[in-house]
């Protein structure tokens, strides 16, 4: 059946082909009658054939193979048929007209008797009937085989008629009202522009009288051959705005009165589409619909010619330049027995121009008229505000269409393009028809995107949808209207490309004014009125849009670009540091360790623009004046403290750069920039750039400070931070010794920087597995923190978050629970969702609930903050490994071992690369993967793992650390899968001793330990000793995790094994049952 599915394909094919050959001539020909039949009637037949495909399709599987071949020898003879009908149009409708006879002789002779153009169609129609007639299909419907009845009893008559030898011979020159789209009759109507058939809906009956006669006749249905074609495919989404459009118009209840709906929406919003699409959908509600092109008073008076020449069927041109027309149009529109019509006036967007009114039939009962426009508080009625594509899901989609590529859905950087895209109609769909005749990929079109704007600046991409305008054109129409309307206006728009184009407010531009700031800001900003009014005006432009409930105002990032790209070809610098001064003031005065708050969020986005690629390549703070470094300073300050680093590096490098020429490497701004710059490559987790930087200002500080100031104590933490994350714990210690001891004789013992060293000396214990100091460490810090900064401090909730890693690492997990609930809760308050203190807090939440077996939660922990990290740190960023780290601890309890393995080397190649191969967590992976590779039964890839591991842990932080007791313990296990469980019993006879002493008897790694020895001491048939340790084990998992945990009820099957193989069986059903009633 796919063969008889795939050759109905091929006919439709053929003659859509037929029809776009016809129509591509049509304008400058003027073929037989014969010929322009066929044309007509195509359309018919097309239509026929595709609701049979739909019909047969789904019941493809249930028809019998003899049917089959019965059905393809009917379509056999159609596809013939069809093929050379496409080849006579091809042949004979482009060329020259004086030689179209000849041409067509010849064809005939070639293909044989039964080929002329009448004789084709007749034995299409007659095929086409047979198909659809067939007890197999039963697609066909009283109304087709009329039609197709019609079509033959025609071909018949040019093939019988008095001058049948000439009926296709008639070919002329000269032009003429098209009117091939229009049927007697009643039927489905077509047009075809371009590539692909659009179905535009059904005549009504009507009677065609003389060509002169203007007198009133029947309605003729849907007729959008004028107006600009998408194929239905590459139109997506807007189901909530037709829907709407058809609340608003109610085209099935008719009302008496005309109805009047304005969509309105910035250039590129898609309304055109919408509106056609409108059009379409509703094409039964109507008795007649006609496009109009508004652009211009010029274009709507030939749109008013080519609906009279629809209307009466005109076909002499010289009677549709008379000057009452349109007055005739309007005449039959306002016919009593003609209500229920359509008009779609399109691209209204200069009212100034002329009076659309003037152009509405005069008629108050009656009617729908809607009208797309750019300024739809100037044309009246109701209003339906078009916004962008809300669904990413849409904005992918329409990238797929257009491109014409595939797994665009599951594609990251397609997803990134069409988020920066901001679901722009024309944007996604330029993009989309770049790629598809490029080879560049999403990844590359973005990145070329955010250099020049232009990516396709010398041949720009025109769509056929929005004919001359391009997303580089679109918006210039209304900005010279806008330079005409509010000059002011103007000049604002083209500052606020050197903005974010987020959460503009009124204190933002207010705050930051000075005596040098130019006369019309000053008179826009002085005061709350002023300002609202100017950007009510540009609101009303379509180029800001207004959000109310937080008084604000944004920038679609398409138009963003544009103000940018085209209103400011040459950087204006006085702009750009009119705009640096007005974000530096946002936040000056504001203390360092509150500009991560959330309140300074919206600041940020600004600052981010000052870094935008054209600024930094005009030079813009090339040279700046020790003033303008003060500011760079605070502005790099709130961008790191607000996680947007790679802008803070770029602002650092500068004032770093600038400092040095103007004030000297050892002026205390240049060393305290460098010490900036090194704590920012340590969270972009650059550490040997942070060493440098830190070395760098180091030497310097005690040269010019001494060893014993403030400024070089603060190097010394920030270098014993530095060391312990790269696993120098030595080192590390040696810092914090130094920098705490001089702290507390400078500062005294409750000073935050002193605070701070003690905090990071507890990160240190942890890491050395000295988890009692650790604990009297952090709380020493937390008790400090929450008496001078309050409970709520992020300096308080920092230790709090440390506080729930030791006690996970302890095995308190219910005290681990409450650190990080409470973490996370003030973090989210103060810093947002979305800052990486947050996503910390949520990462250990997500280890936490991974610990307790509760899986799911930990599974939505994970997934938060991967997709949190991901953005604000990047794929490569340390505490994003962590995160998928953890999804690989995640998949191997829930034995999705393959979904662990890519998990778990990504990680390893990240940390290697990041932090070398001997770092502490580079060898946690490295263990990780040994277990898993046990799992996995690779047990020579396991002992590697294992030995390289064991072997780093060791040298890195001694034979009794927890991590290199972790790694013996995987060598217990691999030699119990080995059968070798005399070496098996020595692994893990340490791993308990150290463990014991490390952790304690309660820990859930000590009871993990002492339960594999269980099963260890069973397997060597020792069950009296497997029995004590399980029994053990079953307690201290009871206590610890709860009765319901997967490691209780693992223990309680182990030990109702163990009572089974003993003979113990009223025991092993006392625990059966137990086990059964907690599940």
């Amino acid at each position: 059946m796919a063969e008889v599915i795939g050759t109905i394909s091929a006919v439709i094919a053929l003659i859509e082909a037929s029809i776009k050959i016809y129509d591509s001539a049509q304008r400058d020909i003027k073929l037989s009658e014969t010929f322009e039949t066929v044309r007509r009637r195509l359309p018919v037949i097309l239509h026929t054939l595709a609701t049979c495909k739909d019909n047969v399709e789904p019941r493809k599987d249930s028809i019998p193979e003899d049917v089959c071949d019965a059905l393809g020898a009917t379509l056999y003879v159609c596809r013939t048929k069809a093929r050379n009908l496409e080849e006579i149009f091809q042949k004979i409708v482009p060329g020259e007209s004086d030689t179209r006879e000849q041409r067509y002789l010849k064809v005939l002779r070639r293909l044989g008797k039964g080929n002329k153009v009448e004789e084709l169609m007749l034995g299409l129609a007659e095929e086409v009937q047979l198909l659809i007639n067939h007890d197999a299909v039963k697609s066909a419907n009283q109304s087709q085989n009329a039609e197709l009845e019609d079509i033959m009893d025609e071909m018949k008559s040019f093939i019988s008629g008095p001058d049948k030898e000439s009926s296709t011979m008639n070919f002329s020159t000269g032009g003429g009202a098209q009117t091939n789209n229009v049927q007697h009759g009643s039927g489905n109507l077509y047009a075809v522009n371009g590539d692909g058939r659009q179905y535009i809906g059904e005549t009504q009956n009507f009677v065609v009288k003389e060509k002169e006669d203007f007198s009133f006749r029947e309605p003729i249905g849907l007729c959008l051959s004028q107006a600009p074609y998408i194929a239905p495919e590459l139109f997506v989404g807007r189901g909530s705005e037709l829907d709407k459009i058809a609340e608003i118009l109610h085209p099935n209840h008719w009302l008496q009165k005309k109805q009047l709906l304005v969509l309105g929406g910035m250039g590129g919003i898609g309304k055109t589409r919408l509106a056609i699409a409108y059009a379409q959908s509703r094409s039964r509600s109507y008795s007649s619909v006609f496009w109009l092109n508004a652009a211009s008073e010029a274009a709507l008076k030939d749109s008013f010619q080519s609906i009279a020449s629809l209307i009466f069927d005109i076909q002499d041109p010289r009677l549709l330049e008379s000057k009452d027309i349109i007055g005739r149009v309007h005449k039959w529109l306002t016919h009593s027995e003609n209500t229920k019509w359509l008009l779609l006036f399109d691209n209204y967007d200069d009212p100034d121009q002329f009076d659309i009114s003037d152009y509405y039939p005069h008629t108050t009962s009656h009617g729908t008229i809607l009208v797309t426009s750019r300024c739809p508080d100037r044309v009246g009625g109701k209003t339906l505000h078009i916004k962008e594509l809300q669904q990413i899901e849409e904005s992918l989609k329409v990238l797929q269409t257009r491109s014409e590529r595939e797994n665009v859905q599951s594609d990251p950087h397609a997803k990134r393009l069409a988020e920066r895209l901001g679901g722009l109609p024309l944007a996604l769909a330029t993009a989309g028809t770049y790629l598809r005749e490029s080879s560049l990929s999403f990844e590359d079109y973005l990145q070329e995107y955010e250099k020049r704007w232009k990516v396709d600046g010398r041949r720009p991409i025109n769509l056929q949808e929005y004919r001359e305008r391009t997303l580089y054109t679109t918006w210039d129409l209304s900005y010279a209207r806008l330079e005409i309307d509010d000059s002011d206006a103007a000049k604002l728009l083209k500052l606020l490309a050197y903005f974010g184009n987020q959460c503009l407010w009124y204190e933002l531009f207010h705050d930051g004014l000075t005596e040098e700031s130019p006369e019309w800001l000053r008179d826009l900003f002085t005061d709350d009125l002023s300002f609202k009014d100017v950007m009510r005006t540009l609101t009303e432009y379509y180029f800001l849009e207004v959000h109310l409930a937080s008084e604000t105002w944004s920038m679609h990032n398409c138009v963003h670009d544009w103000t940018l790209g085209a209103l400011n070809k040459n950087v204006d610098i006085g702009y750009y540091w009119y705009a640096f001064h007005y974000v530096d003031a946002t936040t000056n005065g504001v203390e360092r360790d509150s500009l991560g708050h959330i309140t300074f969020f919206r600041s940020a986005g600004h600052a981010i623009r000052l870094v935008q690629q054209r600024f930094l390549e005009s030079d813009m703070i090339s040279d700046p004046t020790p003033f303008q470094l003060e500011k760079i300073s605070r502005v790099s300050a709130l961008l790191q403290a607000q996680i947007q680093l790679a802008a803070a590096e770029q602002m650092y490098t500068r004032a770093l750069a600038g400092y040095e020429k103007a004030l000297g490497p050892d002026h205390t701004s240049t060393l305290r920039t460098a010490n900036d710059l090194g704590n920012l490559y340590r969270d972009q987790g650059k550490l040997d750039q942070a060493e440098q930087m830190f070395i760098w200002a180091l030497a310097r500080y005690e040269k010019v400070l001494g060893p014993d100031h403030t400024s070089t104590l603060s190097i010394f933490n920030n270098l014993g931070y530095l060391y312990n994350n790269q696993g120098k714990l030595d080192q590390a210690e040696q810092m914090f010794t130094r920098a705490l001891a001089g702290q507390e004789k400078a500062l005294g013992l409750e000073h935050t920087s002193t605070l701070l060293t003690i905090n990071n000396l507890g990160n240190l214990y942890i890491s050395q597995g000295k988890l009692d100091q650790a604990e009297q460490t952090y709380i020493r810090a937390l008790v400090g923190y929450e008496k001078s900064l309050g409970p709520e401090h992020t300096s308080t909730l920092r230790t709090v978050n440390n506080l729930g890693i030791l006690y996970r690492n302890q095995g308190k997990l219910d005290q681990a629970e409450q650190m990080f609930t409470r973490a996370l809760d003030r973090y989210e308050n103060a810093l947002g969702p979305e800052h990486t203190s947050t996503l910390d807090a949520v990462n250990n939440l997500g280890n936490l609930y991974s610990n307790q077996g509760k899986l799911d939660q930990a599974e939505r922990m994970y997934t938060r903050a991967l997709d949190g990290y991901e953005k604000a740190l990047g794929p490569e960023h340390t505490s994003t490994l962590n995160a998928v780290h953890g999804f690989g601890l995640l998949y191997s309890n829930q034995d999705k071992l393959d979904q662990a393995e890519k998990m778990y080397t990504r990680v390893l190649a990240g940390y290697e690369k990041a932090l070398g191969p001997d770092h502490t967590s580079t060898l946690r992976t490295i263990n990780e993967l040994g277990n898993l590779y046990r799992d996995q039964g690779k047990l020579d890839l396991a002992e590697q793992m294992f030995t390289r591991a064991l072997d780093g842990y060791e040298k890195a932080l001694g034979p009794e650390h927890t991590s290199t007791l972790n790694a013996v313990h995987g060598f217990g296990l691999l030699y119990s899968n080995q059968d070798k469980l005399d070496q098996a019993e020595k692994m893990y006879t340490r791993v308990l001793a150290g463990y014991e002493k490390a952790l304690g008897p309660d820990h859930t790694s000590t009871l993990r330990t002492i339960n594999d020895l269980g099963n260890l001491y069973r397997d060597q048939g020792k069950l009296d000793q497997a029995e004590q340790m399980f029994t053990r084990v079953f307690t201290g998992y009871e206590k610890a995790l709860g009765p319901q945990h997967t490691s209780t009820l693992r223990t309680v099957d182990n030990l109702v094994l163990l009572y089974s193989d003993q003979g113990k069986l009223s025991k092993a059903a006392q625990f059966l049952w137990r086990a059964g009633a907690v599940r």
